[in-house]
């Protein structure tokens, strides 16, 4: 099968199912170790916003977290 035959049947796919076929090719492109790396910190996103729902995890919102570091840098 040629490039433009792959590309021509790509475009019967529907949108949904044209971009899980990206997201394959775009990981095919990434080395093992990239991977690996991506989906450890997806995990320990999905961790800390569990923590966050749960109550578990106290959390600031932007303008008072970055007065806090004016504060404390002296700035």
């Amino acid at each position: 099968m040629t490039l433009a035959e792959v590309q021509e049947s790509a475009m019967e796919l529907s949108s949904s199912e044209r971009a899980e076929l990206l997201d394959w090719l775009w990981d095919g492109l990434q080395p093992r170790g990239v991977l690996e790396l991506q989906e450890r910190w997806a995990a320990e996103a999905e961790e800390r916003i569990d923590a966050v729902d749960r109550g578990d995890l106290q959390t600031v919102d932007g303008p008072t977290a970055f007065e806090e570091l004016r504060r404390s840098s002296g700035a």
